[in-house]
C-alpha cells in the first residue's frame, strides 16, 4: 500500500539519511589528505604578486571550462570543444584505439519500494586515424549494461525470472563513423542529436532529470524520433569562425541531422517519414552559452486516421531554448521548450504542451557539491485525451567528486508533485548512487 502519512514519510526520511550517512562519511578521509595541501597553497597564493595572482585565476577558469567538458555527455561535444580550446593540441593528437567503460549504480526509495538498480552505465571503444594533416576519421560503438541484473544472473541463474539469459540487459546506445576536419564532423548512425546539443545544458542530473525537455520522448532514448540518442541519423557538425575573436565569442556552432522511416514509438506499423534537426550555439570565451534547438519528424496524413486514438494529430515536432553559465565553483543551466505530437503520458497518448528544466550545482567546500533544480511538462488545456497527466518534480542533492564528474559518489531527494494519466500521485524518490569512469 502507498504511504501518505506524515508518519510514514518520516519513517523513509529517517531511512534514506541512515543510508546516506556512511556515503557522507567514506570521502572524509581523503579530504582530510588534502587539507594541508590545499591550506598550504592558500597560503602561498596570499604571497603572490597581482601578476601571478592573475596566472592562478586564468588557470582556474580553464580548470571550470574542463570540469563542465567533462560533464556533457556526448563525447562529440566534447572533443569538437577541444578542437576550439586547445587547437594545436588536437592537432597532434595520435592514431588511437580506446576501450572504455562507467559503472554507474543507486538505491532508490519511493513510498512503495526501494531496489537497487543500475543508472546508465556503459562500456564502449572508439577510435580515431589521421589520414592527411588536421583530418581524421573516427568511430565509436557504445553499449549499454545493466550490471545488476548481469551480477544476479551469475550468482543465482535459479533466482532469476524465467526466461531470463545472460545479455537480455545489453543494448546499443552509440554506433557511428564519421570524418572531421578543422571547420567540420561529418558522421552516419546512432548518435546523439542536433536537439541534444542544447537540452544537454540541464541534463545533469544523477539519477533523475531530462523528463520536460523532449529529449528521451514517450518513454524512448529519442532515437526514433531523432532527440536524443539519435538512430540511423546523417549528421554535420559545423563551425562557423567569422569574429576572429571579436567580442570574445568562439566559433558559432551551426548542427543538422536527417533520418528517414523510423518507427513512430510504441504505434505498431506506422513510421514517420524524414525527420530533419538544427541547432545552433552562440558561446563566449569564458561562461556563457545560448542554444536554440528545432526538430521536426514528419507523419504521413495517411496515417492520421489510425493514429487519432494515441492523439497524434499532425507531425511531431520540439523547439528548444537553452541558456548556461558557470564559473569556479557555480553552474547554472535552463531549458524552456515546446512539444507537439512528440511527448507521450505514461498510456503512451500523445500531446502539444510546454516543459521546462533548471538544474544548478554550487560548491559547498572543497570537492562537495550541492545540486538542485526542476523538472515541469505540462499539456496545454485543450489536451484532454491527456487526461491528468503532468510532469512536476524538484531535486535537491549533494554530491562528493573524486575526479569532477568521471568518478563521485552522490545523494538526491526527487520531490514529485506530477500525476499519471489517470490522476494517480508519483510520490518522491530517493536516491544514493555511485558513478565510476574507466579509464
Amino acid at each position: 500500500m502507498k504511504c501518505s502519512n506524515k508518519h510514514c514519510f518520516n519513517s523513509h526520511r529517517r531511512r534514506f539519511w541512515l543510508l546516506l550517512f556512511p556515503l557522507a562519511l567514506s570521502p572524509l578521509a581523503l579530504s582530510a589528505e588534502t587539507t594541508d595541501t590545499l591550506s598550504s597553497d592558500s597560503r602561498a597564493a596570499e604571497l603572490e604578486s597581482p601578476v601571478e595572482k592573475t596566472q592562478i585565476e586564468e588557470e582556474v577558469t580553464e580548470a571550470a571550462r574542463e570540469r563542465e567538458k567533462s560533464g556533457e555527455e556526448d563525447p562529440l561535444m566534447q572533443r569538437q570543444a577541444d578542437r576550439v580550446d586547445r587547437p594545436v593540441e588536437w592537432s597532434d593528437e595520435p592514431n588511437e584505439f580506446n576501450f572504455y567503460g562507467s559503472a554507474r549504480i543507486r538505491y532508490r526509495e519511493t513510498d512503495t519500494d526501494s531496489v537497487w538498480g543500475d543508472g546508465g552505465s556503459r562500456v564502449g571503444v572508439s577510435g580515431q586515424w589521421q589520414y592527411k594533416p588536421f583530418s581524421w576519421v573516427f568511430g565509436r560503438v557504445e553499449a549499454g549494461v545493466n550490471i545488476l541484473d548481469q551480477i544476479d544472473l551469475l550468482l543465482d541463474r535459479g533466482g532469476s525470472a524465467a526466461g531470463s539469459k545472460f545479455g537480455d540487459t545489453v543494448f546499443l546506445r552509440l554506433a557511428y563513423v564519421g570524418i572531421e576536419t578543422p571547420g567540420n564532423m561529418l558522421t552516419i548512425g546512432k548518435n546523439w542529436s542536433t536537439y541534444y546539443q542544447v537540452t544537454s545544458f540541464t541534463d545533469r542530473f544523477q539519477g533523475a532529470g531530462g523528463s520536460a525537455s523532449g529529449t528521451y520522448n514517450a518513454g524512448t532514448d529519442g532515437g526514433y524520433t531523432g532527440t536524443g540518442r539519435a538512430d540511423g541519423v546523417l549528421q554535420t557538425r559545423v563551425l562557423v569562425d567569422t569574429s576572429e575573436g571579436v567580442l570574445g565569442f568562439k566559433p558559432f556552432k551551426l548542427n543538422l541531422q536527417i533520418q528517414y522511416g523510423e518507427p513512430i514509438p510504441h504505434i505498431d506499423n506506422v513510421n514517420y517519414k524524414t525527420t530533419v534537426g538544427v541547432s545552433a550555439l552562440l558561446e563566449t570565451r569564458e561562461d556563457f552559452t545560448a542554444g536554440l534547438a528545432y526538430n521536426h519528424a514528419n507523419v504521413d496524413s495517411a496515417d492520421l486516421d489510425v493514429l487519432a486514438s494515441s492523439g497524434i494529430d499532425g507531425d511531431a515536432t520540439a523547439l528548444a531554448l537553452g541558456l548556461r553559465w558557470f564559473s569556479d565553483n557555480w553552474y547554472l543551466g535552463t531549458v524552456v521548450v515546446r512539444l507537439e505530437n512528440h511527448e507521450a503520458t505514461d498510456e503512451i497518448i500523445y500531446f502539444d504542451g510546454m516543459g521546462w528544466e533548471v538544474y544548478a550545482n554550487y560548491r559547498l567546500y572543497k570537492r562537495w557539491w550541492v545540486v538542485g533544480g526542476w523538472n515541469k511538462l505540462t499539456p496545454d488545456s485543450s489536451e484532454v485525451q491527456a487526461g491528468e497527466f503532468k510532469g512536476d518534480y524538484s531535486v535537491v542533492g549533494i554530491r562528493y567528486s573524486f575526479r569532477e564528474f568521471q568518478q563521485l559518489v552522490f545523494a538526491n531527494v526527487r520531490i514529485d508533485s506530477g500525476a499519471a494519466q489517470d490522476g494517480t500521485g508519483l510520490g518522491n524518490i530517493y536516491t544514493i548512487g555511485v558513478r565510476w569512469d574507466f579509464p
